[in-house]
């Protein structure tokens, strides 16, 4: 029998592109799926489109947030709810292939997550091209893979409910995909499935695009922006497992904290040693990844 997968939807005032994304989701050819849909009180008709549906589908199961959550809380309202062994995360305003949650969860394997490619559409939902045109996409089998960033988003996961417990609660200072991804690597990895499963929308309202340079930035200045980086490694090395990786992580944390010389050389060690991993997300050759680790010694970024 078909593990149960939970395929867990935020929405908030997505009514324009939710009814293909739902049809889309319901379509999915894997046999055994439960749907956590979670409104976070939208103003706009999404939650009754949501409620028709439920009526004639009993794998649906919906949330009413009745004040504004975000998105953040709201995911993690979803995934808490959430019965299945594994999981899932959906965009209101994507369209999803009919065989994407069967692929992925065929090829998980030992894996405690698997991400996909995703091909990019316009607003009308014509293809413009692949996710992977514009990032680096590769596999995350460590935590230090999660160091500098990686390029996993939450529409083109799967994975296990083994990484909810490092990964609950979210931090409200770096994305949920990025806290899943790194729970997942600290356990059993992130596997990337290079095809395309997802139509990922770019409209005007993407929380987040698929350039993700141009995100959004929670900062104003080089030691507020400083101040987040530190916070996010300690973060990392408080969620790792008791490990050599959490070791590393710890101390690469004080390292970014210091100004003082042999901080900064340590910094850049570390990172150098270890740049396979730490800068994977960012395809560089040998040398670029030098060259990066090197500037750790003035800057941290």
């Amino acid at each position: 029998m078909s593990p149960l997968i939970s395929i867990v939807m935020a929405t908030y005032n997505g009514e324009k592109y939710l009814r293909e994304q739902v049809d889309s989701l319901l379509a999915q050819s894997y046999p055994s799926l439960e749907f956590v849909f979670v409104d976070d009180a939208s103003s706009d008709s999404s939650l009754a489109i949501l409620r028709k549906y439920a009526l004639t589908d009993s794998r649906i199961h919906i949330v009413a947030n009745t004040v504004n959550q975000g998105l953040l809380s709201t995911f993690e309202t979803g995934i808490r709810a959430a019965k299945g062994e594994m999981m899932a995360l959906a965009d209101q305003d994507d369209v999803w292939m009919l065989d994407k949650i069967s692929l992925l969860a065929g090829a998980i394997g030992s894996h405690s997550m698997i991400y996909a490619d995703s091909a990019l559409t316009n607003a009308a939902g014509t293809v413009t091209g692949k996710f992977s045109d514009r990032n680096h996409l590769c596999d995350y089998p460590t935590a230090l893979h999660y160091v500098f960033g990686t390029k996993a988003m939450g529409h083109a996961m799967l994975f296990k409910r083994e990484i909810i417990d490092i990964a609950l609660p979210f931090p409200d200072y770096v994305g949920h995909d990025y806290i899943l991804g790194f729970a997942a690597a600290a356990l059993n990895g992130v596997s990337y499935f290079p095809t395309t499963l997802v139509n990922y929308r770019q409209h005007s309202s993407n929380t987040m695009g698929a350039d993700l340079s141009k995100g959004k930035k929670n900062y104003n200045t080089r030691e507020e922006r400083n101040a987040r980086i530190v916070k996010r490694l300690n973060l990392l090395a408080d969620r790792c497992p008791a490990s050599d990786e959490r070791e590393i992580l710890q101390a690469l944390a004080q390292d970014f904290a210091s100004t003082d010389i042999a901080a900064r050389i340590r910094r850049f060690l570390t990172v150098a040693t270890h740049h396979r991993a730490m800068l994977a997300y960012k395809g560089k050759s040998a040398l670029g990844s030098f060259l990066y680790s090197f500037k750790l010694i003035f800057s941290i970024f």
